[in-house]
């Protein structure tokens, strides 16, 4: 179907299609070609008037060629056009269609009902002031007993026991100041969400249209179409609109209503809001405010996003407050912040809202939102992001947090990354690059995206962190795939490196995916716990996939001086592609000075060594001052190699002390090797009788760290 001009006609619409189910299919008449004939109607006149502006406008339909309707029953057919149609009648041929009750769905392009009930109307873009070509209409005739000969229309749904579902329209005609020359975007928007973003019913504070190639007349009217959603939409009286125009390099002009009666837009109509030259109030870049505390400035589109780059100053703080969610697709996305002295600081609130699109396909400096974060960042989600960092410290959020000139703290709090993707170098993270300031990192997630270097220090969620007591509360990376297509160093589903004293609490690491058969220093959770690395305790890798070289750990690949306590890897399977491999951590190791100490920590992640030495349930091998107690491997553990164990492959030099530990397996010993270390490991259990908690509960272990009441310990 298309919009007829002269008319008003939709660029896809409404047009009922169908076969007679009250008849069987084997009823209707196949020729040999296997196609049958469905004849769809649209009823005759306009199937809508509507008043726009001071002119009386008709939405009515009409039919095109290559349109298309699916039929969906026990199977689906997709039917076309034939010739000889008519404005208002056309047969469609196409395969037959069993069933009793039937959806009938145009345009054919969606390949089911579901496909159509979760079309999305945003991103849409008007060419030319007036223009109509960019407006699809959409229709749905669902659970009707007959498709042979139908219509799209309330009546003829209702008559065969279905439902009729279409698209409408929203039309602006504002007449703007004289000022404004060339419009580039428009939208509507409310305090609460009383739009629709889908036909799936999705709510949305606000309806926004790009616009190319506009310029006013001489009557400086500006007219916009958009199409919405099927859902009827209500906006109580009292609600205050706001009608926004940026225009002429991100100008923004506004105008508010308040409802004084409850209004509706309506499906299959063409809605029309009509506002003169009066009341409009230009806000400069943003929606509102002046940069302070106090009064932030207000983001509510992809222009005014685009200028806080430009409105940051060195020395000072300047604050931003989202209002609306913002797609930023189409175009570069330029750092806030990765020029010069990076001195410029920010505080921006998200507000709850989502950043979509973020994209960077040539490599800049600290490839990021942010570029070098000096300041907060909270409550904001980034999804489809896409990053091409090049050589440069990179994360979706932050390059760089602070550069470690400027000892200002940094915080990230409520902050998502979700269906995203980053390639670059070295110091690279899901979330965050590098950390080079006091830190704090809290309930911040990264969700569904992919992280892949050819160099070392990558990790799902942050590359390194490389300042004294940075902290990480409350995070997690789940469903992240994280792939080094070389063969480099540290790589972890969580953190690439460690190098200060940085301390991670309660943090998950879930269905991650660790591509890194050729890479050393790989872990679930943190490739490399590095010198001075600071505490990590109350951590989980859940279900994770990893293919790693050698050093490598289902939660740590090398621990140097860590203090790790109360973590956990549940599930999930490792491979080792060389040696010292554990279900828990890969080789731990401490010297005279320093210790390394995990305690009060467990795996049941399956370890499969191969042929490889040092292949541990829990360690791979230990050595060094290493202290490892009341800790447990339940996984299955494979391997030739002699140095095979269900606890560790192997346990090196007199001061390694591992105490109070248990392997659960009933052919492995508890190490495959102890060298020269006899005395120090002590009060461990191989084997399986009874239960976990039984020898668990022999063994001394606190039942304020542990709920032994079940067969498997598990941590409080």
């Amino acid at each position: 179907m298309k919009k007829n001009i002269s008319i008003l006609v939709l660029a896809a619409a409404l047009l009922p299609l169908l076969f007679s189910c009250n008849k069987a299919v084997e009823s209707i008449s196949v020729p040999e070609n296997g196609l049958v004939t469905i004849s769809a109607s649209i009823p005759d006149g306009p199937a809508t008037r509507v008043a726009a502006a001071a002119a009386e406008t008709d939405l009515a339909w009409k039919w095109e060629e290559r349109d298309q309707i699916l039929v969906a029953g026990v199977n689906s057919s997709v039917f076309d056009i034939e010739d000889g149609f008519t404005a208002h009648q056309a047969d469609f041929t196409g395969k037959p269609v069993a069933g009793t009750t039937f959806s009938i769905l145009y345009p054919g392009s969606y390949g089911s009902v579901a496909e159509l009930e979760a079309a999305s109307w945003t991103g849409q873009v008007q060419t030319g002031n007036g223009s109509m070509d960019h407006l699809a209409y959409c229709a749905l005739l669902s659970g009707v007993d007959a498709f042979e000969t139908f219509e799209f229309s309330d009546a003829w749904a209702a008559e065969h026991k279905g439902t009729f579902k279409q698209s409408g329209v929203l039309k602006f005609a504002l007449t703007l100041p004289e000022g404004v020359t060339a419009p580039e975007s428009v939208a509507i928007r409310a305090d609460e969400p009383v739009f629709y973003a889908d036909n799936a019913g999705t709510k949305a504070t606000s309806l926004s249209l790009d616009l190319k190639e506009v310029s006013l007349g001489e009557d400086h009217v500006l007219t916009a179409w958009m199409t919405l959603p099927w859902q009827e939409v209500k906006v109580p009286a009292g609600t205050v609109l706001t009608v926004t125009v940026v225009a002429d390099g991100s100008n923004h002009w506004q105008r508010s209503v308040t409802l004084a009666a409850e209004a509706s837009l309506l499906p299959g109509k063409v809605n029309t809001i009509v506002l003169d030259a009066t009341g409009w109030t230009g806000t400069g870049h943003y929606a509102g405010g002046e940069g302070t505390a106090e009064s932030p400035w207000l983001i509510a589109d992809a222009a005014s996003l685009r200028s806080v780059r430009g409105d940051l100053v060195s020395g000072e703080t300047k604050y931003f407050k989202m209002i609306q969610d913002v797609d930023i697709s189409g175009a570069e996305w330029a750092p806030l912040n990765n020029e010069g002295s990076f001195d410029k600081f920010i505080h921006f609130d998200g507000n709850g809202k989502t950043i979509s699109g973020l994209t960077i396909t040539e490599p800049v400096a600290y490839a990021s939102f942010a570029g070098v974060l000096y300041g907060t960042l909270k409550d904001v989600v980034f999804d489809g992001a896409s990053i091409n960092a090049g050589s440069n410290k990179a994360g979706i959020v932050a390059g760089y947090l602070g550069t470690g000139k400027n000892l200002t703290e940094c915080s990230l709090t409520g902050v998502t990354v979700n269906n995203s993707a980053i390639e670059g170098a070295a110091y690279l993270g899901g979330v965050i690059g590098q950390v080079a300031v006091v830190t704090t990192v809290s309930d911040c997630h990264i969700l569904n995206s992919t992280v892949t270097t050819s160099v070392n220090n990558v990790g799902g969620f942050v590359g390194v962190p490389d300042c004294a007591d940075a902290k990480f509360e409350d995070c997690s990376a789940e469903g992240v795939t994280v792939v080094t297509t070389a063969a480099v160093q540290y790589a972890g589903g969580f953190v690439g490196n460690i190098n200060k004293l940085a301390n991670f609490e309660r943090c998950l690491v879930k269905d991650a995916v660790i591509e890194a058969p050729s890479t050393k220093r790989v872990g679930g959770f943190v490739g490399q716990a590095g010198k001075y690395a600071g505490v990590i305790t109350g951590c989980v890798v859940e279900n994770a996939t990893i293919a790693a070289g050698q050093n490598s750990g289902g939660f740590v690949g090398v621990d140097y001086f860590a203090d790790i306590n109360k973590c956990a890897v549940v599930g999930g399977k490792i491979t080792a592609n060389s040696s010292h491999v554990g279900g828990f951590a890969g080789y731990p190791e401490g010297n005279a000075s320093l210790s390394c100490k995990i305690a009060d920590s467990y795996s049941t992640m399956e370890v499969v060594g191969g042929g490889q030495a040092e292949v541990g349930g829990f360690i791979g091998i230990a050595k060094g001052l290493i202290v490892v107690e009341r800790c447990f491997s339940a996984g299955a553990v494979s391997g030739t190699h002699e140095n095979t164990g269900i606890f560790a492959g192997r346990i090196d030099v007199n001061t390694a002390a591992v105490s109070s530990c248990i392997g659960w397996s009933a052919t492995l010993p508890f190490a495959g090797t102890t060298v020269d270390g006899a005395e120090s490991v002590k009060d461990n259990y191989a084997g399986n009788e009874g239960t976990i908690s039984s020898q668990a509960t022999t063994l001394g272990w606190s039942t304020e760290v542990w709920d032994l009441s079940g067969d498997a310990p598990k941590l409080k």
